[in-house]
């Protein structure tokens, strides 16, 4: 466990975390077969990228096994010179193994896309503004009002996000093509040639000693308005990026005495932010939620409360009834990066003394 604690000033766009997400895209080797999968049980490694809201407090957390301790912090480094990466112990033992209990109460669910994952959701580049001066920032940073719900936290609040990503290969592109072709509208020509009548024509140009004319069938296509022509851009322009398999989910866990299930749907509303009407959209997974109705409603709704909070704990990728997707590597940047000097919570951790390495020729004894 990884805890980021970033520069004081961050003058960086979100380009510069979808670097270190290219980079640690490397861990893919290749993909797996069907003895990987169902013999030897084998699945993609994966990171858990996590932002963490405790006491007012935004913190930054990227899990991943022992083996890429070194890539993690090197791709950090590479863009966050000035950043701090220090090893800590997990935050969710800070907390009861089991919850709710009798002090704890919790609303979380897990996110999935509105449509297909060849639909991208609205990324940074989107979020840039024109400038008044040189020096200014030019963009609205998406992830400012996800600090200030953290920083309005009391003592006992938590809000936990958890963002799990296990870079894949480059099929989840071709599953597309087929929502491609249907805002494109391509009907493939019907072929009425059988060995009867090509037999006839065969014979026929024999005959004439005319040369074989190869048929060309033309797909027709719909006319494209401009609204579809400008999906199509978007779509093809998402496959020019690196791929991860991913789920997002997050808990609100505060005390039963000063529980406000708005700071819950207060995250809900921050990941609005990436939503595009012509293109993409995160909704609740209404199978992994805390809502229940019916005939034992209150059973139900603690069972689900459990579930959730396990998957949390658990960090739980690869399971039947969870809902993965995949989101390039510029859409998972949108959502995890450290926030830029526009955004001014007043608790959000960030370095405070820059570290500078020693002169050159500095004699030693």
């Amino acid at each position: 466990m990884l805890e980021i604690r970033a520069p004081k000033e961050v003058r960086k766009s979100p380009k510069a975390m979808e670097q270190v997400l290219a980079g640690l895209h490397g861990v893919y080797s290749s993909a797996l077969n069907f003895k990987d999968k169902y013999i030897d049980g084998r699945v993609y490694n994966w990171y858990s990228f996590e932002i963490v809201g405790k006491g007012g407090e935004t913190h930054f957390y990227i899990r991943t096994i022992d083996k890429f301790k070194n890539l993690v912090e090197a791709q950090l480094y590479a863009q966050y010179p000035d950043a701090e990466i220090s090893e800590v112990s997990d935050y969710v033992n800070d907390m009861p193994l089991h919850l709710p209990d009798d002090k704890y109460d919790l609303w979380g669910t897990d996110l999935m896309l509105a449509k297909p994952d060849v639909f991208p959701i609205r990324t940074y580049p989107e979020f840039e503004e024109k400038a008044v001066g040189a020096e200014d920032v030019k963009r609205v940073d998406p992830l400012a009002s996800l600090s200030e719900i953290c920083s309005m936290l009391h003592t006992n609040e938590q809000i936990w996000i958890q963002i799990l990503g296990a870079p894949i290969n480059s099929d989840w592109v071709k599953k597309g093509q087929a929502e491609i072709d249907k805002i494109m509208g391509k009907i493939p020509a019907p072929s009425k040639s059988n060995f009867l009548s090509d037999a006839v024509f065969a014979i026929d140009r024999a005959i004439n000693g005319t040369s074989a004319v190869v048929e060309k069938r033309e797909e027709k296509r719909a006319d494209l308005s401009p609204g579809k022509q400008e999906i199509l851009k978007a779509v093809e322009k998402s496959w020019d990026k690196l791929g991860y398999e991913v789920i997002i989910r997050y808990l609100y866990i505060g005390p039963r005495d000063d529980f406000h299930s708005a700071h819950a749907y207060a995250v809900s509303g921050s990941f609005r932010q990436f939503a595009s009407q012509n293109l993409n959209s995160f909704k609740m997974n209404k199978l992994i939620l805390t809502y229940a109705n019916g005939l034992f409603k209150k059973s139900k709704l603690l069972k689900r409360k459990k579930i959730i909070y396990q998957l949390y704990r658990e960090r739980k990728l690869f399971s039947p009834y969870l809902a993965r997707y995949t989101l390039n590597t510029e859409e998972l940047a949108t959502i995890f990066h450290f926030p830029d000097t526009g955004v001014k919570s007043p608790l959000l951790p960030r370095v405070e003394a820059k570290k500078g390495e020693p002169p050159a020729g500095l004699p030693i004894t």
